[in-house]
């Protein structure tokens, strides 16, 4: 049987062969040739939009708009602008088509040199758009500016698990959580939480969050929030999470003036 299939297909592939040749044979035979091109493409390649000299830590560009001695002090003013665009363009600098993004790293200590060779340190915070130096003496000149000290948001997340119980207290790296109340119902059960928050102003995070969803955040209030269980089988205990990122000290020396002045 197997042999007959294959002498039955064998007999049509010689007669389609035939009829291929039959067509095909008298003609010459053609030779394709292949020409590649290359096509333009239709991006525009745009010129980054802080100037050379301006510092670009991470995501973020200091662009610094003036340098001041007033009374033995030596102030130095500066922006911060994210490297990704907003959407929005009423608030545009001059000749930019949308305003730069909200910064992520921001600058913290520095580094003033003055003429007569004389080192002054100062730091700023998170929201500061200018930087003050006590010059050792009211007659000194200021030869060079530098950043040495900035901070770059580092994600992290961490949980606690606590019963649900009043006065529950467990602690996390960025403070300690405390179930100051739980109200049990005949349809519910409402734990509130406490959280008191340790660390400096360089800290971000989200707001604490229960991992099990079916606890709903009913409320919050002062960093802590109200956690509600609908219905009469609230478990023993609950996982509460702090998931976010914070802001981690780098070091480094990025030139931000000198003699010559702004860029």
């Amino acid at each position: 049987m197997n042999a007959g299939r294959f002498a039955a297909g064998f007999l049509v592939g010689v007669i389609v062969a035939a009829v291929l040749a039959a067509s095909f044979g008298g003609r010459e035979q053609q030779t394709t040739t292949t020409t590649q091109t290359t096509a333009t493409p239709a991006v525009q390649v745009l010129e980054p939009w802080f100037q050379p000299g301006e510092a670009v830590i991470g995501a973020t560009v200091v662009l610094p708009a003036s340098v001041n001695i007033e009374d033995g002090v030596a102030y130095l003013s500066f922006y911060l602008a994210g490297l990704a665009p907003t959407l929005s363009s009423d608030d545009a600098p001059s000749g930019l088509a949308m305003p730069p993004g909200d910064p992520m790293e921001f600058p913290e200590i520095w580094e003033l040199t003055t003429v007569a060779g004389e080192t002054v340190t100062a730091s700023t915070g998170p929201s500061s758009t200018s930087v003050s130096f006590d010059l050792p003496s009211p007659d000194d000149e200021v030869a060079t500016i530098t950043l040495v000290g900035w901070r770059v948001p580092v994600p992290f997340g961490e949980s606690v698990t606590l019963p649900v119980e009043e006065g529950a207290t467990g602690e996390l790296r960025r403070g300690s959580v405390t179930f100051t109340s739980v109200l049990e119902q005949s349809i519910s059960t409402i734990v509130t939480v406490d959280f008191d928050r340790a660390g400096d102003l360089w800290q971000s995070w989200v707001e604490l969050r229960p991992r099990d969803g079916r606890w709903r955040v009913s409320g919050r209030q002062g960093g802590g929030l109200q956690l509600t269980w609908d219905g009469d089988d609230a478990p023993d205990s609950i996982v509460i999470e702090d998931a976010g990122y914070e802001m981690f000290p780098v070091t480094g020396s990025i030139p931000i003036y000198d003699e010559a002045g702004l860029p």
